[in-house]
């Protein structure tokens, strides 16, 4: 008996399964039918979306392109739908209409990767190609490609519907990462879009600041590297680019952004070149730093932060401060208020008292005469910039010998 009984079982389990395949594809073409016999609302179109979604992870038909397709096609429907809607000044939910687009292509996509039919003979064998492999046909791949020509520059006013009106930074990321990589997807057509690179290129730039606004640093970076790349180069972009290969800790990313940045805005902004020097100074690229140095106090002579920068460079190379006297003293000249020369030529000054008072030769006349000079340079440096504790110590020092009390006590509160 208990024979029999597992018999029927399987027998059920035999009969069940096909049905279950057939019942999803008579879903999926109720769906069709149900969407192309009526004038729908968007109500209608949404409760077909809740109907046939299933289908898209249903075992039977998960890898069938035409329920992704159907899928696809009433999404930018949907869209459509609510894009007339609003045409007449009638209001639609935002929102919903522009992720409709999201997740039309998202359909369509996956229609097309799975668009494809092999070509079979009357006796259902497999038709060969020259190259040996079985013949491919499609079904539905050229009107998913129509669909997407058809609404590529809505993508662009979804980014920026979702960006600004929305503050819906991840959704404005993934409608223009639709709309710039489109143009250079393999089964679409670049010159069917007319648009040039940089103005693509604008958009991601665009979508690498909403990546920036998620906190997804390697969207970003992404995103303004592929700007560059397609000719958007402002100055703008090679900063957020900047600022975000440091936040990765991507040093050779980093100099490499700075140097074409520098070689575009130079002029513009000492920024770039700064950095280089800073950056050869502390790998010890001494050549590097020099000639970098160089030719920017050769191109900019009335710029104090190169004098200070190579006065730095000297000290580095050299190791001793008292080689650099000429440099900062040139900085402060252009500039008596530049924050770093300050410090620096403080630092000089402090570096000679410390080396006086060790001298036996030295009275504490001189010892003290050496601090006092210190002593203006490195109150207005620590005065600019409260977190720079090494002139905090030094000025500690300096008020101790000079017997400033007050001052020193003062510091002292300050530290703690």
């Amino acid at each position: 008996m208990l024979k029999n009984n597992s018999t029927i079982i399987i027998i059920l389990s035999l009969l069940f399964l096909p049905w279950q395949a057939v019942a999803q594809k008579r879903l999926v073409d109720q769906v069709k039918q149900d969407v192309n016999n009526m004038t729908l609302t968007v109500d209608n179109y949404k409760d077909a979306i809740n109907k046939i979604t299933p289908t898209l992870t249903h075992e039977e038909t998960k890898d069938e392109a035409e329920a992704w397709f159907t899928t696809g096609e009433i999404y930018f429907r949907l869209y459509d739908k609510c894009l007339k809607l609003k045409a007449v000044g009638q209001s639609v939910d935002e929102a919903l209409m522009y992720s409709s687009l999201i997740n039309g292509f998202d359909k369509m996509r996956q229609a097309l990767k799975l668009d494809s039919v092999i070509v079979r003979d009357k006796q259902g064998n497999p038709k060969l190609g020259k190259d040996g492999k079985p013949k491919i046909k499609t079904k539905f791949s050229k009107k998913i490609i129509e669909a997407l020509y058809e609404h590529f520059d809505d993508y662009r006013l979804a980014g920026s519907v979702f960006y600004v009106n929305q503050k819906n930074y991840e959704s404005a990321y993934n409608a223009w990462e639709i709309y710039t990589s489109m143009p250079f997807m393999a089964f679409m057509k670049r010159d069917k879009f007319k648009i040039d690179n940089k103005s693509i290129g604008k958009y991601c730039y665009m979508k690498g600041v909403a990546a920036k606004m998620t906190g997804n640093n390697a969207n970003a970076l992404s995103s303004f590297l592929r700007a560059i790349e397609l000719g958007y180069d402002d100055k703008d972009v090679f900063d957020f680019a900047i600022s975000c290969a440091e936040a990765a800790h991507n040093e050779s990313q980093l100099v490499e952004l700075v140097r074409q940045a520098y070689n575009r805005y130079g002029k513009d902004d000492p920024k770039y070149i700064t950095f280089l020097i800073n950056y050869a100074i502390t790998n010890k690229h001494y050549d590097d730093a020099t000639r970098i140095i160089d030719m920017a106090i050769s191109e900019y002579p009335n710029n104090a932060e190169y004098y200070d920068l190579k006065g730095v460079l000297v000290e580095n190379q050299t190791g001793n401060i008292e080689n650099s006297y000429e440099y900062f003293r040139k900085c402060l000249e252009i500039d008596p208020d530049h924050i770093r020369g300050n410090f620096d030529m403080g630092r000089y000054y402090y570096n000679l008292a410390l080396k006086s008072e060790k001298d036996p030769t030295s009275t504490t006349e001189q010892v003290l005469e050496k601090f006092g000079k210190a002593k203006p340079y490195l109150e207005k440096a620590y005065e600019a910039n409260p977190s720079n504790t090494a002139a905090r110590d030094a000025l500690k020092s300096i008020y101790y010998h000079l017997g400033d009390a007050e001052k020193l006590e003062k510091l002292e509160q300050q530290s703690h």
